[in-house]
This record gives structure tokens, C-alpha cells and sequence, in this order.
């Protein structure tokens, strides 16, 4: 999937690849406007952390050169997509070009006629990228070596939101993803209307299976799997209408639920309609500071609180590992 952020003067650039057809291997997302890259990366990637590949167009962003090469390079720590830039008439000699070498960005669109620039995206967006262009090598995050053995079988998660683009997937699938990682067979399954699951197969190009997907060793469904494994990760979405009573007789029930003041009554809304059954909750984005003064508010005899650290990449679990491990600790078995 790629995620396009344009200038005015280039929102039809992408066109010509045929990625918006409906069928496309590769869709694309368009967002046309004027943009900073720092406060993009840190306050609406989350919700593209799906994506495999970032077309950024120079002239959509007001940072200086020195911010936007900054700014990328913080990108690159986060998220594992590519990264392609667009900057008609930019010169090898220029400071910014150099810039983006180092930062590891070898994917850079210069030329100034069409035709060229055509050329340019299709090398930028093929299998390889371009290789015009001896970019910096990017190092491999670094992950945990854990490794645990489970005895359990179909041990089902809910995983459910306060609120609509709260991160329910994102913990979702990040749970499944070090659930498989830490030696678990474990399936997740979209149980909202969402309709997430098929983009993000294309997205990260899933192996398929009969009766869904595979990746990187969590199986993908749309129901529940026929197949016995050690988890089931249900994701509810932020509406369980119709599914009470999965949400009621699952093992293990995670609550996302916002902090924020306008984000609290939706909190208390939810755990009001949990009252009396056993969940744990699980707040993104809370200042250190206000940890304890937050637990100390919502945690009761039925939910215990928790606040996740941020995960901008989907699959990357390594970041929220701790949280995960006490979530599913009693059924370790070695």
C-alpha cells in the first residue's frame, strides 16, 4: 500500500501507474495539502503504520531541507516502509540530496520532464527501488530473543476500543504478532465491519491460505479458524454490538481506551458496561507523570490498567512486549 502526501500542483503525479484501479496490488492513499513531516510522523503516521511504501512530494512540506531530512530519518527509526521523495530539479550536489542518502533514502525523483519523472517513480516503486544511488544501508531493529512454551489450546482474547481510531488493531495485531514470535500458534480474526483485514493483506503481502491469510507466523481470518492453535485474538473493533456474549465468555478481555479529557468519558462509558466482569485495560499515549494518578482512577477489582509504549509499525510488538507477556503469563507453560 502506499501513502501519498502531495502538493496542489502534483496530486494526479501517481496516476499514470494505474495503483488507484480498484483491483491494484498496491493501492493508493492520497493526502493533498501542506504538511510539517515532524508533526506528521509523530501525530497521524499511527494510523498509516500499515503501509509499505511513503511517497513524500518536496514541495507539500514547509520544513526547512535540514527538518525534512531530520524528520525522515526519525520516520526510518519507526516505521519499516520506503520511502520515496519528489523534488523536481534536485541536484547531487545539493545539500538535501546527500541528506537523504544518509538517512538511507536511495528512492529520489529529481528529473524535471514528465517523462523522466515517470521513469523515475516506476523504478522508485518496482520490487528492487532504485538503484541508481548508493544510499546509506539502514540497520535491523534490534528485537528480543524470548522464546516460551505454550500448552494451551484456542485460549480466545477480545480486543476491544472505548472509541473509534483509538488503536484496537494496532494492539491486536500486535499481541498476535508476539504471541507467534515468542513461540505461540495463534490466529487473529476481524470480528468488526472495519474491513482492514483485505488491505492489509495486500499491504504486506500475506501468504494465502484457505481460509485467509499468513504472516510471519499469525494466521489471518475473517472468522473463527477451524484449526486448534495456542491463542485466538478476536478484534472487536470499538463496537460490540452483537457480540456480548463472545466478549463475556473469552479468557482474556483487553480494553483500549483513551486518557485524554475528551477521551475519558468514552473510557468510563465502557468500563461502566463492563462492571463485573474482568478485563484489563490498556491506555496509549499517557505522560509518565500522570501514570499513577491514572491507575489510581480507573483501576477496580475488575480491571487492572495498563499503558502501552507507542508501536508505530503494526507488526513490530517488540515495544509492548512487557504488557503482552503479563497479559497472557499464566498460560506460559515453559
Amino acid at each position: 500500500m502506499i501513502l501519498y502526501l502531495s502538493s496542489t500542483q502534483h496530486t494526479n503525479l501517481l496516476d499514470f501507474t494505474g495503483f488507484y484501479e480498484p483491483d491494484s496490488g498496491m493501492p493508493v492513499k492520497k493526502m493533498v495539502g501542506n504538511f510539517v513531516l515532524k508533526q506528521f510522523v509523530v501525530y497521524d503516521m499511527r494510523s498509516f503504520a500499515h503501509f509499505t511504501n511513503v511517497v513524500l512530494d518536496r514541495p507539500a512540506f514547509g520544513d526547512t531541507d535540514e527538518e525534512f531530512a531530520q524528520a525522515i530519518q526519525e520516520f526510518l527509526t519507526m516505521y519499516s516502509a520506503r520511502v520515496t521523495v519528489i523534488c523536481e530539479g534536485l541536484m547531487q550536489a545539493d545539500p538535501l540530496f546527500q541528506a537523504l542518502l544518509d538517512c538511507g533514502v536511495g528512492n529520489i525523483v529529481c528529473d524535471t520532464e514528465i517523462r523522466e519523472i515517470q521513469q523515475e517513480i516506476r523504478e522508485c516503486l518496482s520490487d528492487q527501488g532504485m538503484t541508481r544511488y548508493a544510499a546509506k544501508e539502514r540497520p535491523d531493529r534490534p528485537g528480543g530473543q524470548e522464546h516460551y512454551r505454550f500448552d494451551c489450546k484456542n485460549v480466545a482474547v477480545a480486543v476491544v476500543g472505548s472509541q473509534s481510531r483509538i488503536g484496537v488493531t494496532t494492539a491486536a495485531v500486535g499481541l498476535s504478532a508476539w504471541l507467534a514470535r515468542v513461540g505461540a500458534s495463534v490466529c487473529y480474526v476481524e470480528a468488526h465491519a472495519g474491513g482492514h483485514l483485505a488491505a492489509l493483506a495486500r499491504g504486506y503481502e500475506m501468504e494465502t491460505e484457505e481460509e485467509g491469510w499468513q504472516f510471519e507466523g499469525v494466521h489471518y481470518r475473517s472468522t473463527k479458524p477451524k484449526e486448534d492453535v495456542n491463542f485466538v485474538v478476536y478484534d472487536l473493533g470499538s463496537d460490540f454490538t452483537g457480540k456480548r456474549e463472545l466478549l463475556e465468555r473469552v479468557d482474556i478481555r483487553l480494553l483500549v481506551c483513551g486518557t485524554k479529557p475528551y477521551e475519558l468519558g468514552f473510557t468510563v462509558r465502557l468500563q461502566a458496561s463492563l462492571s463485573g466482569v474482568y478485563a484489563h485495560l490498556l491506555c496509549p499515549f499517557v505522560a509518565e507523570g500522570m501514570k499513577n494518578d491514572l491507575a489510581d482512577a480507573l483501576q477496580n477489582d475488575y480491571h487492572k490498567v495498563m499503558f502501552s509504549e507507542y508501536q508505530p509499525e503494526l507488526t513490530d510488538s517488540d515495544c509492548n512486549a512487557k504488557q503482552y507477556k503479563n497479559l497472557i503469563a499464566k498460560y506460559i507453560a515453559g
